[in-house]
């Protein structure tokens, strides 16, 4: 007896190490959901993978249109059980990117796009509400992991509405990106904005400019000079969140030195949320003076939040503010301050909201999967040493 209890003793300190051979974190993890090959993406040159390695449940399918994003080809759908979850094996305590892309293409031949809900770790992630559209939709969020394996649900909410998903992206961002994030909160992304740049610029860029795979979508607006700065510049700024200078390049500007840029900002929900504004402003003038400068003040629904100066040959300027409480809409006013020589700027600029998150860091080798795994591994070893 004291010999097998010596035995089971030194099993289990053992055990975790056996079981956490089985993890392997990724860094940059690209699913393409439904597919049945492996393929490598030209512009991120990371490879898009099976998704069978994450989920054991649905169908897949191949959409019978084409779209000009080989992810959103294919989908896994999901006609049984009220929820369906993708478990992703990342780095803990890291801060990743996390992106799920839906495109319907009438796969079921109902033309009824279905809506339902997207969980994160068990907290509710978005409402995903899916259209006979030619336009993909996405969720992103950046999110601090707690634990070795993060969970991606896709829950039924409504009876015939069947969940589907046809890609989903993990990508680790350097700890001091979003720098002002807290540790009990995920950031979810409602807009990210290339200003000045038409819809010819692509939305993506390769991996030597973005770092991160962020879709920056371009926007042109008819009251204001939208420019270009006339290069095109490879790689990404050293500024804060690295920016890439291919959407640093556009930008829109003020008629006038004495004229205000306005923007109002659409929410994804109408209730009180608590919001996170990124701006970016870089010197885009063909052939800049040096004693031209532009400086600026930034408001949101009226109250002032930074002033800043911007001046030519000089790297990007970025302005953070959070917290920010917002309901359904907020209004942002870029204005001259005191001594600008030139109109006021934005080149780009990112929106998120906050979710609540738990903070707890379990363990999953402690789930019922691996108890399971701990009873026969335990009986084995007895049974082996007597």
């Amino acid at each position: 007896m004291e010999k097998s209890m010596v035995l089971i003793v030194l099993a289990l300190a053992v055990l975790p190490y056996q079981l956490q051979s089985y993890y392997t974190p990724y860094d940059r993890l690209g699913i393409d959901c439904g597919a049945t090959n492996t393929w490598e993406d030209p512009l991120t040159n990371y490879w898009w993978r099976l998704d069978d390695e994450f989920i054991k449940t649905g169908q897949n399918i191949l959409l019978s249109v084409t779209t000009n994003r080989l992810p959103l080809e294919t989908l896994r759908y999901f006609p049984e059980g009220t929820k369906n979850c993708y478990n992703l094996p990342l780095e803990v305590q890291e801060k990743y990117l996390i992106r799920a892309g839906f495109y319907y293409g009438n796969y079921d031949n109902l033309s009824k796009p279905p809506t339902f809900n997207l969980e994160l770790d068990g907290n509710l992630w978005a409402t995903v509400t899916t259209s006979l559209g030619t336009d993909p939709i996405y969720h992103e969020v950046i999110y601090i992991t707690r634990k070795e394996y993060v969970s991606i649900c896709l829950n039924q909410t409504q009876q015939g509405q069947i969940p589907f998903i046809s890609s989903l992206e993990a990508l680790f961002i350097y700890d001091g990106v979003y720098r002002l994030m807290n540790n009990d909160t995920a950031l979810y992304l409602e807009r990210r904005t290339n200003y000045g740049a038409d819809q010819t610029v692509p939305e993506r860029f390769d991996f030597g400019a973005e770092y991160f795979n962020r879709f920056w979508k371009p926007e042109q607006l008819p009251n204001y000079q939208n420019i270009f700065k006339g290069i095109h510049n490879d790689g990404g700024s050293m500024a804060e969140n690295y920016p890439p200078y291919k959407v640093l390049n556009y930008a829109i500007r003020a008629q006038n030195v004495s004229d205000s840029i306005f923007l109002p900002i659409d929410f994804h929900e109408t209730t009180q949320l608590w919001a996170y504004f990124v701006f970016y402003f870089y010197d885009v003038s063909p052939l800049p003076v040096l004693n031209n400068i532009t400086k600026l003040t930034v408001y949101i629904d009226g109250i002032e939040k930074n002033t800043t100066t911007v001046r030519p040959y000089e790297e990007c300027v970025v302005v953070s503010v959070y917290p920010i409480k917002v309901t359904g809409t907020a209004n942002v006013t870029i204005s001259p301050a005191a001594g600008t020589t030139l109109p006021p700027i934005l080149n780009a600029m990112e929106v998120f909201t906050t979710i609540e998150v738990a903070t707890s860091m379990a363990n999953p080798l402690l789930s019922s999967c691996a108890f399971f795994y701990i009873l026969v591994y335990l009986s084995g070893f007895v049974a082996w040493f007597g």
